[in-house]
């Protein structure tokens, strides 16, 4: 089985996009995700059921999303989960990835040398976004000369 990158980015996206904090009394309460609703969302609608599941099982094993409840737990797959937060490293994933040139420069490297580990991704994602800025910072100082 692969793993569609459109996927994992547009999952990561939508929780990012939609897991908030509520105040709730003198407490806080999380607005949490889970699949029913990632099901149903417009923005992932251009995937299947199991690309999705998938997507969240796989960001999950990277330590990238906090699930709180998973059902069945020791299973390969998922038929509910609740994703209450994003970590750190999966707000890094993320933000890496957020500019589309550099999205579909990093799929076009990963497509062509058929790695499509998230950490590669990752990485070539940043060094992609590095050069960009390079790139920028290095037209600015032409201009201003």
């Amino acid at each position: 089985m692969d793993i569609n990158l459109d996927c994992i980015r547009c999952v990561m996206k939508y929780c990012v996009d939609n897991i908030d904090y509520e105040e709730f009394g003198n407490d806080w309460q999380t607005k949490s995700v889970n699949l029913v609703m990632m099901y149903a969302s417009s923005d992932l609608s251009s995937f299947s059921k199991k690309e999705i599941m998938r997507s969240v099982l796989k960001l999950d094993e990277c330590g990238f999303l906090k699930i709180s409840t998973k059902f069945p737990e020791n299973a390969p797959y998922l038929v509910r989960c609740t994703i209450e937060d994003i970590t750190m490293a999966g707000y890094n994933f993320i933000e890496s990835l957020k500019e589309p040139s550099v999205w579909e420069k990093t799929k076009a490297i990963a497509n062509k040398f058929g790695n499509h580990t998230l950490g590669f991704v990752e990485t070539v994602a940043h060094d992609i976004a590095v050069e960009s800025a390079k790139q920028a910072i290095a037209i600015m100082m032409l201009k201003n000369n």
